[in-house]
């Protein structure tokens, strides 16, 4: 009887077979929901990043160090750096949050087929917190392809791909909770207009991507309140856009002149291209005619994908290498298209102690041997001391003096003019600057006692003082 009904029953399985393969494959369309169709088409972009910061402290009982060592006897403590990344271009560069990366050490990218790299920094903006990373890919990488932000519904859905406590490739999925969000990260530090989403979002999905249904990018991972749960924010892609274009300008990576600040892809007409935004007077690209509202069609005779795709290109571009650009512009009615050559220049350093008597109304040096005598030290340093200071300028009014020393201006250290005229060449007009200043006064043991203290300036030209004008 038991032999019986397992006969039985095999038949009926048997007529019922194509049935149930009906049924499954029926099942399994239900089952690929938007975010497993997301996580299939992107997850191959998405990348953990790794690597080692070294932590310093000062050893107990040297508080109060020579000037020779100004920084004290100190002992290093490595911590492991774990976060996410995307790749942004085909050709290895992957980007990633600015915090992941700040003073980490053997930067290890892998990928989620278990590939690794070793990656080097190419330019981070630290207020924005964003970074680019390089890395040497045998062959065309997957990429994750940029999105808007600028019309992202409340409540849409959104899904974050990274590796949360190292858990490499995790996805998680919301919605879109608001936008507009500004968070403080630090005091003075604040990341502003970001995406709110309740996709879960932790240590280490910093720098991951934000997808939309439809696969594109629409945010950077990059905080979470830690006091609450479901509460992430996401730098959107339209500031990465923005930002991201500044940062791999080649002004910005070296010391070279196009003149050429490129948007998103854009048509007119039959044409798509890459929109001219803006054109630096007296540049290279401004001395061969481009002109703002140009659309940039190829770059020596190869179509552009997009922003990210030009300034990589020209990433390898040498001082009078010549560069083929093809563009159309937009004339009454009409389009003309458009052939030019042109060449990167070189551009000079500026002179920083000039912009330092103009901005702040003070004078920097190195310390030189005349100098160390003058302000009482023990000789020449590889530091920047402040030797003059107009009663009335800017610099006097925050209580800065002469014999000052000049540690860091906007977190950046610096140790030679040269470095100081580098930053100043940042700097504009009514903006605010920190600096990090150290003062030595006399103790009570007679002895000289560093004090180390940040304030900020606000760069502004007055000419009314006669002291340097």
């Amino acid at each position: 009887m038991k032999f019986q009904m397992t006969k039985n029953c095999g038949i009926l399985l048997m007529l019922l077979l194509p049935f149930a393969e009906h049924v499954a494959a029926h099942t399994g369309d239900h089952r690929r929901t938007p975010v497993v169709d997301v996580y299939q088409r992107c997850h191959r972009a998405v990348v953990n990043i790794s690597g080692e910061r070294v932590v310093s402290s000062r050893r107990p009982g040297f508080d109060f160090p020579g000037f020779l060592d100004m920084w004290g006897s100190r002992y290093a403590l490595r911590i492991p750096v774990l976060g996410s990344g995307f790749v942004a271009h085909r050709e290895g560069f992957i980007i990633t949050n600015a915090h992941v990366v700040e003073g980490t050490d053997r930067i290890k990218v892998t990928f989620s087929d278990g590939r690794e790299y070793q990656a080097r920094v190419i330019n981070t903006h630290k207020n924005k917190d964003l970074a680019v990373l390089q890395i040497d890919a045998n062959e065309p990488l997957p990429v994750i392809e940029l999105g808007t932000s600028n019309d992202l519904l409340i409540g849409e859905t959104v899904i974050a791909i990274g590796n949360p406590f190292g858990y490499s490739n995790t996805v998680t999925s919301g919605v879109v909770s608001a936008v507009g969000r500004d968070i403080q990260i630090d005091e003075g530090f604040w990341l502003r207009g970001l995406i709110q989403t309740d996709a879960s979002i932790n240590p280490g999905n910093s720098g991951g991507p934000l997808l939309n249904i439809n696969a594109k990018l629409v945010g950077i991972n990059t905080a979470i309140k830690a006091d609450a749960e479901n509460i992430g924010f996401a730098i959107p892609v339209d500031s990465l856009v923005n930002n991201i274009r500044q940062m791999l300008m080649p002004e910005q990576l070296r010391r070279v002149r196009l003149g050429l600040i490129l948007g998103r892809k854009q048509s007119v007409g039959p044409h798509t291209g890459l929109l001219v935004e803006a054109v630096t007077q007296n540049s290279p690209a401004d001395r061969r005619g481009i002109a703002a509202g140009d659309l940039i069609l190829r770059l020596d005779g190869h179509p552009l994908t997009d922003v990210f795709d030009f300034y990589i290109k020209m990433m390898d571009k040498e001082i009078g290498e010549p560069i083929e650009l093809e563009y159309v512009r937009a004339e009454g009615t009409g389009v003309t298209r458009r052939h030019t050559r042109l060449t990167l220049t070189a551009r000079p350093i500026p002179d920083g102690v000039a912009l330092a008597k103009r901005f702040f109304q003070m004078e920097v040096s190195e310390l030189n041997r005349t100098l160390a005598r003058r302000f009482s030290f023990d000789g020449p340093h590889e530091l920047l001391v402040i030797v003059d200071v107009s009663a009335s300028g800017q610099a006097a009014e925050i209580g800065l003096r002469e014999g000052d020393l000049i540690l860091s201006i906007n977190h950046h250290t610096l140790t030679t003019l040269r470095e100081f005229s580098l930053e100043m060449e940042k700097i504009s007009e009514g903006d605010n600057v920190e600096f990090h200043i150290m003062r030595f006064s006399l103790g009570l043991f007679g002895n000289y006692v560093p004090r180390r203290y940040r304030t900020k300036l606000k760069a502004a030209h007055r000419s009314g003082n006669s002291l340097f004008f």
